[in-house]
Parts: structure tokens; sequence; C-alpha cells
């Protein structure tokens, strides 16, 4: 006989997954106001026309769409498009909207949404980034069930700072993707999520976010997400002082992407630049050497030669240092490498440390000082003041900064599998 516990259980009816309703407005006065500030002229003036037009057939009740426009607003707007100096680009999109404006009752929303994405990244191109999130917005609304579409509208949404709507337009996608089954998207909100709490300092609730994208992406086969999940999770590992945790998450996201994967590089960079914050110099060294042919923009090369100075330092490798220092010093004068080079400078400074230079290092602190004053960096600032605190007053100290470990087996042979990785096809980032 069933307990009245048991029956109640019975009769549970299931909790339908909620979330409030996605901000689609930020700071401006007028709807899609920043179209006109942004684009201009009278492309500008039919876009955020035709952005106003379909948000008010998206946001409409599907039985009064046939009564929205006029009975020529279709073949006005087709007017008012060749009289302007439309884009080529543009001109297959504003025509679906015409379309949508001649037969509001019977438009497609997936139709719509196309033209949307399709203006979304004609703006994107052209470096309209306000127009590019307001358009990817008009398509997540114009065709509600797609979660590829409102996860779209949050990365924009992060990307130009605006990071409440963020949030809910990624919760809005976890919500979609449970529903429609697009696990895909589901996981990678979740990941957006848990990123966005790494930065506000919340690693509890971001290695929660993580946790949630990797058991998804297993359970529907999903090895890319997985590695970034992973990855994430190594890094939220390190900040929160779990070293062989961290060490089981770089393994584990290595085996997920598998050793040709494009992400591979980026990952090898981050564990080789743990280790070598763990005193793990040679190993790190060796990943950093066979990362030397993967990376090309300026930034990401300024960074692996910084990265390739102080581990060759700590190794007690003389001449790979001196000629990564006269590489670094060149480079990070490179307009594009401005926002690290204070940061690779403080590790030529350590790095010339841990080698007894101490006139180069004295001269690479105070450039990572000064740089870091000048661009507001205080993470940098702090380390590069304290490094030339010690320069100046305990030298020995500040050579000890950087003191070498012996490695692990399972160090070894995660490194190992990297150099092998990375000695194979090349992968740009």
């Amino acid at each position: 006989m069933k307990t009245s516990r048991t029956k109640a259980a019975a009769e549970r009816v299931p909790r339908r997954w909620r979330t409030p309703p996605p901000l689609t407005r930020g700071s401006e006065s007028l709807e899609g106001m920043e179209i006109l500030r942004e684009v201009g002229g009278e492309v500008g003036v039919l876009l955020w026309q035709a952005y106003r037009n379909v948000m008010f057939w998206s946001m409409s009740d599907a039985a009064d769409r046939g009564q929205l426009f006029s009975a020529d607003a279709g073949t006005r707007r087709r007017q008012e498009v060749a009289d302007a100096r439309v884009p080529e680009r543009l001109s297959g999109a504003l025509e679906s909207v015409a379309v949508m404006l001649e037969s509001p009752e019977g438009a497609s929303g997936d139709a719509v949404a196309e033209a949307c994405t399709a203006i979304g990244q004609w703006a994107e191109d052209e470096g309209y980034m306000n127009t590019a999130l307001a358009y990817t917005q008009a398509a997540a609304v114009a065709s509600p069930g797609r979660a590829r579409l409102a996860l779209a509208v949050g990365q924009l949404a992060r990307r130009r700072a605006e990071l409440a709507r963020a949030e809910t337009w990624f919760r809005h996608t976890i919500m979609i993707g449970r529903q429609t089954g697009d696990w895909e998207s589901y996981s990678r909100a979740y990941i957006a999520l848990g990123n966005m709490l790494v930065r506000r300092g919340n690693f509890p609730g971001a290695h929660r976010m993580h946790i949630k994208a990797l058991r998804a992406a297993r359970r529907k086969g999903m090895p890319e997400i997985q590695g970034m999940a992973l990855h994430d999770l190594f890094t939220i590992a390190i900040e929160t002082g779990r070293h062989e945790q961290a060490e089981e998450y770089a393994r584990q996201a290595f085996r997920a992407y598998g050793p040709i994967h494009d992400s591979i590089p980026a990952l090898a960079h981050d564990v080789a630049y743990y280790w070598m914050e763990r005193g793990h110099f040679a190993r790190s060294l060796d990943v950093f050497q066979a990362l030397e042919s993967h990376l090309s923009l300026p930034s990401a090369r300024l960074i692996l030669l910084a990265s390739t100075a102080r581990a060759a330092a700590g190794t007690g490798n003389r001449d790979v240092f001196r000629k990564a220092w006269t590489q670094v010093t060149r480079l990070s004068r490179d307009a594009e490498a401005q926002g690290v080079a204070p940061g690779c400078m403080l590790e030529l400074a350590l790095g010339a440390a841990s080698l007894g230079e101490w006139d180069r290092a004295e001269q690479a602190a105070d450039e990572s000082y000064e740089g870091a004053v000048r661009q507001g960096q205080g993470k940098v600032r702090f380390r590069a003041e304290a490094l030339l605190e010690s320069i100046r007053n305990d030298r020995v100290a500040a050579g000890n900064l950087a003191a070498a470990r012996s490695s692990s087996p399972k160090v070894d042979a995660l490194a190992s599998d990297f150099v092998r990785s990375l000695r194979g096809p090349l992968v740009e980032v």
C-alpha cells in the first residue's frame, strides 16, 4: 500500500523550467536609436525603420499581425530601398522585411530572423557593433525557439560590456536549449555565465556553471564543449588553490579536445604558464618552444616570448633568455601589443632576477610598472612594485622568487603530449 508521501510524489506535476524574459533595451531613450547614431544617413534610417518593424511584428500576437501595417507598406519600402544607396549585402535582407510588411500574417519568423541575422553580420563586419547587437536580438525575438540565436545575443551583449543584458540572454538560452534539445547552445550558455562569474570573483558559482556545462556535454557526446568546460575549470581550480584538481582538469581537457584541436595551443600555453608559476621551468620551456610556430598575433607572440624568457631563466639557460629578451623588448613597442606589454615586461624582470642580472631586472620592472600605471593594470602594477622593492632592498629574496622545482611524472607525461601535439599540423591562434 502506498504511503501518503509516495502518493503525493506520484501526483506531483513536474515543474516547468522558467526564467524572466531577457532584456531587450540598454540605456537608449528610443528603441533602435543606436542604429541612427552609428550608421547614419539614408541607410541608417532604413535600417532603423526595418528594426522597428521587425520588433513590432515579433512582439504582436499572430492573430493581430494582419492589421499591423498599411496595405502599401511593402511597396513603399521597396521604393525607399531602391532610391537609397544601399550596400549590396543588405538588399536581400531588406527585401525580406518588405515581404513581411506586405503580408505580415503569413510571414515566417525563421525567414525574418535570417534577414536580421544577415544585417547583423553586415553591421559587425563594418564595425557597427550596436547595430549588430540590435539586429541579432531582433532575429532572436522573431524566431524565439532557436537557442543559437539567443546565445548570439548574449555573446554580442557581453562584448559590448552590457553585462546585465548578456546574463539574461544566456539564461534565456539555457531555457530554450533545454526545451528544444539544443544542448550545444545550452552548454555554451552555462560556460558563458560561468566566465562572467569568474570576472566577478565568484569562483564557487563559476564552478557550478561549468560543471553543468560539462555534464551536459558528456551526456550528449560533445567533446569540444567538454574541452572548453574543463579548460575553464582548470583556471578556476588554480584561482582557488586546488592544484591537484587543476592538473587533473588539464589532463582531461587535453583528452577531450584531442591532439589536433584548434584550442590545443591555448590550452598548452595556459598549462605551461601554470607550471612555470609552480617552478616547473624545464617542462614549461619545452611547451613554450613547441608553441612558437603556432602564434601569429603580435600580442600572443609577445606573451609567449616573455613566458619563454622567464622559463629559460628558471632553467639557467642564459642564451635562450637573452635571445627572448631582445625579441620581447622589440615587439613590446608594437601598437597591437600594448595591452599585454606591462605584464610581459614583468615576466622579463622575474627571469632576469632569477639569473641575478639585476640591471636588466630593474630596467624591465621599471618599464612594467610605468606601463601598468598608464593602462590602469592594478595587479601588474602591484607585482612590479613589489619586485622593484626586492631588487633594491633584498636581492636574495628577489632571486628566490622563482626557485625551480622538480616536476612529477604526470606533469612530464602531459608536457610530452603537448609537445608531440604542437609539433604536428600547425594551428595558428
